[in-house]
């Protein structure tokens, strides 16, 4: 295959226009994906299931105790893997999910290799089934905040300083591009970040969420709902399933409802390390991306089910399959030879399958529906772009009151969602942006219990652009419970509220001392 260099894109609106399928070669990813998944060698394994076997965790906690010995000069390094994902992990664009399956990958062999058990594969933490940090992670070498962590970022700079500027000095011509796309120009920029982010927490403040506080929070318990997965999986292409398409991977584009739901406030909710892009100091970031993986995993075998593509198609194949990808390491600590987006497509090597899980049951109902009218987007009209902390924003959105009707009749409507494009605020900590359609007019006792709760949006760990972020989130559930209660009118214009709010966690504050923030565009429309 001829790979072409990375493409501009045009507005994220675009994503609301119907995507090509076209017919697939014969020599496209399908047999690659099914030949991995039929034979596979290692099973990723449902944590929350009963029968869940001792001797994962085990070797998990073996694992992790010698990369946390290994001298901070080996890419193994427990500390030194994490700035892997901080120097190089994309989030908000079309590479989400690929990125972050080699990254997984290439860690899951290390810990083959590292704690002695030859079998060993990730486990996933199915947080729509067990929606509560598993109590295993409050113990030991799981928890970050345990003695074998480093317990100051001042130990941390110390320890870590000359052994990160050799790992910079080291980089090849295409390495330092790709750093600079980031705004990373020399190894200061990346401490600067580190430290006034901030993305390293001491001990005590590793995370937000403790063994008697476990549960997520409302807004994130309906992020990892089976309504809210099954939304996120009903996408017919790739860029509405795997966030949007952006130059580079670098660069945050637009969240999908899969990123941008259980992926964003579960990261937030646990906050801690879990907040910012250190987040693999946390021995549950692994569990929490497996399951993602599971989710993109079953989307796949949905979509060749429908006979659908499942990857980028025509020239956005290209550019997507060609994105470099120069940072991981392989189970020996040596640059991995697989250096292309293209290469992490399949499972392939990789050779794992999945216990099952939540969202499973959307493989087994997919059925062709020839009938199907074709995705739609209706724009919205904004009373103001201004966004303050605390204020409603509102705005109205047009649909025709057919598309709203069927969408309140029956869960089996169509999947109705709304884009917000956001611009991102200064600091992303702490704060959130809660969404309700047709709320009271007094917004001081909306919650996420509100019937008119639609969702919540967060942002991810450190933004390298300032340009405006869209999200997009289901509102099906909600129109149908506004449907009940009499409070959805299919012939008026849906009244969606903005409303930013500072949120409990670490570090609240940082929010509100410098947020500044706007509204760009509200749209809704229909997968």
């Amino acid at each position: 295959m001829n790979y072409l260099s990375p493409l501009a894109t045009g507005m994220s609106r675009r994503r609301f226009v119907t995507m090509a399928a076209g017919a697939f070669a014969a020599s496209a990813f399908p047999i690659r994906i099914a030949a991995a998944q039929t034979a596979a060698k290692y099973l990723r394994r449902n944590i929350s299931s009963k029968g869940f076997p001792s001797k994962v965790l085990t070797s998990y906690r073996a694992a992790i105790t010698a990369m946390l010995k290994l001298p901070p000069t080996d890419p193994r390094n427990w500390y030194r893997n994490a700035f892997v994902h901080t120097l190089d992990c994309p989030h908000g664009n079309w590479w989400f999910p690929v990125w972050h399956r080699g990254y997984l990958g290439w860690f899951e062999r290390t810990c083959r290799e590292l704690s002695g058990d030859p079998d060993f594969a990730i486990p996933f933490w199915d947080w729509t089934a067990m929606p509560h940090v598993p109590l295993h992670f409050f113990q030991g070498v799981l928890d970050p905040s345990d003695p074998a962590y480093i317990a100051s970022y001042n130990d941390f700079f110390a320890q870590f300083s000359n052994p990160m500027s050799a790992f910079w000095n080291s980089f090849s011509s295409a390495q330092v591009q790709q750093l600079s796309q980031r705004g990373y120009n020399s190894i200061n920029d990346l401490w600067s970040v580190v430290q006034g982010d901030p993305m390293f927490f001491p001990n005590g403040q590793t995370r937000a969420l403790s063994a008697s506080n476990a549960n997520l929070d409302a807004a994130t318990r309906r992020a990892v709902a089976l309504a809210t997965i099954t939304k996120a999986l009903a996408p017919k292409d790739f860029i509405a399933f795997g966030s949007d398409k952006a130059p580079q991977h670098s660069q945050s584009a637009g969240f999908g409802i899969m990123e941008g739901q259980p992926h964003n406030n579960v990261h937030n909710n646990i906050s801690g390390f879990m907040e910012d892009m250190l987040s693999p100091v946390d021995p549950i970031f692994f569990l929490h991306h497996a399951n993602i993986d599971r989710l993109w995993d079953i989307w796949t075998r949905k979509q060749q089910k429908l006979n659908l593509p499942y990857l980028p198609t025509g020239a956005d194949q290209q550019a997507w399959t060609s994105e470099p990808f120069l940072f991981f390491h392989d189970e020996k600590g040596n640059p991995a030879p697989q250096t292309t987006a293209g290469d992490y497509a399949a499972i392939g090597s990789f050779n794992y399958s999945y216990e099952k899980g939540s969202g499973e049951s959307v493989v087994a109902k997919a059925a062709s529906q020839p009938n199907a009218p074709p995705p739609q987007n209706f724009p919205g009209n904004l009373t103001t772009h201004a966004l303050a902390l605390g204020t409603a924003n509102p705005s109205q959105v047009t649909v025709p009151a057919s598309v709203l009707k069927a969408a309140a009749a029956a869960a089996e409507g169509p999947a109705v969602f709304a884009r917000i494009t956001i611009q991102t605020p200064p600091s992303t900590h702490g704060v959130r942006f809660n969404v309700f359609v047709n709320p009271p007019q007094d917004s001081s006792a909306l919650t996420a219990d509100s019937p008119s709760y639609a969702g919540t949006l967060e942002f991810f760990g450190a933004h390298h652009h300032d340009q405006p972020v869209a999200f997009t989130i289901p509102l099906s559930d909600t129109l149908q419970t506004l449907s009940t209660s009499k409070a959805l009118k299919p012939d008026e214009p849906l009244r969606i509220v903005v409303l930013p709010e500072t949120k409990p966690g670490l570090s609240p504050a940082v929010a509100g001392q410098n947020f500044k923030s706007t509204l760009a565009d509200i749209s809704v429309g229909t997968f």
